[in-house]
């Protein structure tokens, strides 16, 4: 089945919100561990280098949403309107 472009943006618009939720929980885990008082430095630099790749997942999930929500907005107003 062919994926329209809003069925597209708002998958994308999911991912975007499950990354955003991922790297905030990585946070919270990440700051826990700082303030231990003998962090894992090894756990530290992977929870770290996680949250850089959430980073650049977001980043590029992003970029495709700037480009395909203009083109939902006018496949939506040639449908005859959306949100």
């Amino acid at each position: 089945m062919k994926q329209t472009v809003l069925d597209r943006v708002a998958s994308l618009s999911a991912r975007v919100t499950a990354l955003q939720s991922r790297k905030a929980r990585l946070e919270g885990e990440i700051a826990a561990e700082e303030t231990r008082p003998a962090p894992d430095t090894l756990r530290l630099r992977q929870l770290k280098a996680r949250k850089l790749q959430i980073r650049d997942q977001l980043a590029h999930y992003e970029g495709v949403m700037r480009t395909l929500k203009p083109l939902a907005g006018h496949v939506a107003a040639r449908q005859g309107g959306l949100t």
